[in-house]
């Protein structure tokens, strides 16, 4: 290609020249004359313009200034003018149809333009006019863009193909110039095609030869080979050839095996793999605990600053280290949690230290250390990456490696290595508020999402709904079914009047309760349902599981290890709930197997720390001790066995679920059903056995006492100011001060 240097009347100016740029794409070419108004806009001058209709304009070397308009023209010829802002026409043109004009000749092209406008030439043809005339499959489209990059660089270095990392999905290795800058976009062209690549690059930390490594995850199909991979940068643009699709490693099992020192690559693969669907994240956990990086600590020395870390978890919104260090000097630094990238985050931003010892030299002794937990957000989640890296920073500069041992991904194993992440006497607001809340909730949002109902059986069930569904949570512990449902079937009033729906959110133990729960409906004939949970969820889930299968207008929460003293219960429970309007839960008596009160009634009280507990109204003493005798309002009923109308629980949104394994829910219902304006009442007449928590105490990461502990703080920050409203006006308690056991309440009315 040539461009005409002839002039017209006026000799002043350039013929403009139209060429092919695809299948049915032109692009005409015009170089602004040189003049006083050479910075001037100019336009082109059509009967009916195409849409789209693309413009650029381009240094050329000579200093002038060379436009191009790219377009669809149409199947019949058009005169086309260029005009100047002014109005004067510049030249005029015949248009015709695209594939009566020769191919752009870019190597000629590329002769006069400026060195940088080769480099805008290729970027536009990759990303406006590709993207504007959707021509990404034009074969011809495709050779120009190719005639362009060669012309740009003839030579363009190599690039390969690592492995597969998933269908459709290869790992590329190549090097780059650090000169180069952030790169924006990638391209893949071949022959047939140009394709945008959904990329984003890892590159090497140090330069070798002046070149930094550069690895990226091809997320698209990509041609036949050979061909060549674009990466454009804000500084330039880099062309790589890929001359063989073969990968060099035949899996990504293969590879992962055999670059175990490549650790923020690995990580790269971690965070892309949890992002596909079907097992994407299954697979991340699989190799990295097949082939893990080498655990690294420091061991403990009185001369030199050591540590671990030994708690690493990558959740959703950040990551959660705790560990220990030990600096008998001034020589550290700090630790730093290391990013895929390299970027290091100091832990001591959001962290809480407290006394802590650690493993000797060998098993038996100990040491005394600092112990330290952090927590830090992220505004990308890892995906599920087992081995997070961190770093000793020492004051001279110094950096040393510290890896943890293989973490846990599965939510229930992360909360529990969350609870043991403090002891439980330094488990305090300033642990809770910004480090151990973030995680836990983090992890109890991604636990309920895996917590669903698997399968359901019924025991004759009534097809008329009854008056009263009883919800029964069970976990592990059946000891007491056969004396709960024999108390049940006894009570005339609740054999007519009642549903049971036991829902059990231990599978392990599923076939085990339905040969139960059937030798127990063929010897009493109660209607029961049973609900059967994937996973344990917690006390909350397995309610609300519960309660959406309830048909009953009456909700009776009921622990599967509280038992009935008599008949009657149920109908005193009832009867208030249905007539009177301003009630919105009612709790009985709950003794002890010895006779001794465990509940008349449920008020709070702060501890030495400024928490609100649950505290139970003369626990402890004689079942017919006097003032436990009076029917009354409280503050709020055990959740042990808690009845409401079912609208009102539904209405509140029944149990929140994000206390910990279980407790402190039974107050919050409490608190959200006062918030509708209803009062809280205690009925003594009903009386029932409460074999307190024995469910509970199974669950040995509770019993160890960070977890009640958080729930007992998550609740105080929610409730905090309705409590103490609570506490001083309605009951007349110093909240401040603990309530004696014998102290006045305000009664209600007996309902």
């Amino acid at each position: 290609m040539t461009f005409d240097e002839s002039r017209n009347a006026a000799g002043d100016f350039r013929t403009a020249r139209i060429f092919r740029l695809g299948a049915d794409l032109a692009v005409l070419i015009w170089d602004i004359p040189p003049s006083p108004s050479a910075a001037a806009r100019y336009v082109l001058s059509m009967d009916q313009p195409p849409v789209p209709l693309v413009s650029m304009t381009l240094p050329l070397a000579n200093g002038r200034q060379r436009m191009f308009w790219a377009m669809r023209p149409g199947e019949r010829a058009e005169h086309v003018g260029i005009r100047a802002e002014d109005g004067r026409t510049m030249d005029t043109v015949v248009m015709q149809p695209a594939h009566t004009y020769a191919p752009l000749d870019v190597e000629t092209l590329f002769a006069d333009l400026a060195p940088e406008s080769r480099i805008k030439f290729v970027n536009n043809l990759l990303t406006v006019w590709r993207s504007a005339f959707r021509i990404a499959r034009d074969h011809l489209f495709s050779m120009v863009v190719e005639d362009a990059l060669f012309a740009l660089v003839p030579e363009p270095r190599t690039a390969g193909i690592l492995c597969q990392v998933a269908q459709g999905r290869h790992l590329v290795e190549t090097t780059i110039n650090p000169d180069l800058g952030d790169i924006t976009a990638t391209y893949a062209v071949g022959a047939a095609s140009v394709a945008r690549l959904s990329a984003s690059l890892l590159l090497g930390r140090q330069a070798k030869q002046g070149l930094q490594s550069c690895h990226f995850i091809a997320e698209a199909p990509l041609p036949p080979a050979p061909f060549l991979i674009v990466l454009l940068s804000k500084n330039g643009v880099a062309v790589r050839q890929l001359s063989d699709a073969r990968p060099r490693h035949p899996s990504l099992q293969s590879w992962w095996g055999k670059n175990r020192d490549a650790a923020d690559l690995r990580e790269m693969i971690v965070r892309r793999l949890a992002a596909l669907p079907d097992g994407g994240a299954a697979t991340a956990v699989d190799l990295q605990v097949r082939a893990p990086l080498a655990a690294r600590r420091i061991e403990k020395s009185s001369m030199h600053p050591s540590g671990e870390v030994d708690l690493a978890l990558a959740l959703q919104d950040g990551l959660l280290a705790g560990g220990w260090f030990h600096a008998p000097s001034s020589a550290l630094a700090g630790i730093d949690y290391v990013k895929e990238d390299g970027t290091a985050v100091p832990l001591d931003g959001n962290s809480y230290e407290f006394p802590a010892w650690a493993q000797g030299k060998d098993e038996k002794s100990k040491t005394d250390v600092t112990g330290f937990v952090a927590w830090v957000p992220l505004t990308e989640s890892p995906g599920p990456l087992l081995q997070p890296r961190f770093q000793m920073r020492l004051a001279s500069g110094t950096v040393r490696p510290l890896v943890p041992k293989p973490q846990p991904f599965e939510p229930a194993a992360q909360r529990n290595h969350v609870l043991r992440a403090v002891p439980p006497q330094h488990a305090v607001d300033a642990a809770f508020r910004t480090i151990l809340a973030p995680a836990l909730q983090d992890v109890e949002r991604r636990l309920g999402k895996t917590v669903e109902v698997t399968a359901t059986k019924d025991y004759s069930l009534q097809k008329s709904a009854p008056l009263v569904s009883i919800v029964v949570p069970l976990y592990r512990v059946l000891d007491f079914l056969r004396f709960q449902l024999s108390g049940m079937a006894t009570d005339p009033w609740l054999t007519q009047n009642a549903e049971i729906i036991y829902v059990l959110d231990s599978p392990e133990i599923q076939d085990e309760t339905e040969h139960l729960l059937g030798g127990l409906h063929l010897l009493h004939g109660l209607p029961m349902k049973l609900v059967v949970m994937n996973r344990n969820g917690g006390y909350a889930r397995a309610c609300n599981a519960g309660a959406r299968f309830a048909r009953g207008a009456i909700l009776v929460m009921l622990n599967s290890d509280v038992v009935p003293c008599g008949p009657g219960w149920l109908q005193l429970l009832s009867k208030p709930l249905l007539e009177n309007r301003t009630l919105g839960a009612i709790g009985p008596k709950l003794i002890f197997e010895d006779g001794s009160l465990q509940h008349a009634g449920l008020y709070f009280a702060r501890d030495q720390r400024g928490i609100w507990l649950n505290h139970h109204f003369h626990k402890g003493m004689p079942g017919d001790y006097g003032p436990a005798q009076h029917a009354r309002a409280v503050p709020g009923v055990t959740g042990a066995c808690l009845v409401a109308r079912r609208d009102t629980y539904e209405q509140v949104g029944g149990f929140t679920e994000d206390y910990v394994i279980g407790d402190y829910e039974d107050s919050d219902l409490c608190l959200k059903i006062r918030g509708l304006g209803l009062q809280i009442a205690y009925e003594p007449a009903a009386c029932l056995y409460h074999f307190e928590r024995r469910s509970i105490r199974r669950s040995q990461d509770y019993m160890r006492g960070v977890a009640s502990q958080y729930n007992s703080w998550l609740h105080t920050q929610r409730w905090d100011e309705a409590i103490t409203e609570l506490m001083e006006s309605q009951f007349g308690r110093d909240p401040g001060q603990p309530a004696a056991a014998g102290g006045k309440i305000r009664e209600r009315n007996a309902a």
